[in-house]
């Protein structure tokens, strides 16, 4: 499969060139993640906020 130069440029092109919804899809969980990481980041991080 993948000594096949078909199959090679044919999933690069795929790749590269992307269909318009698992783009979208895969985005929309990259930015997800980063708000996640970042409210993650933020809740461990301590801030210098009240202290007793």
């Amino acid at each position: 499969m993948y000594n096949n130069p078909a199959m090679t440029v044919g999933g690069g092109a795929l790749a590269s060139t992307g269909l318009g919804l698992m783009t979208s899809v895969w985005l929309g969980l990259a930015a997800f993640a980063m708000v996640a990481l970042g409210a993650a980041v933020m809740r461990i991080v301590p801030r210098g906020g009240n202290r007793s």
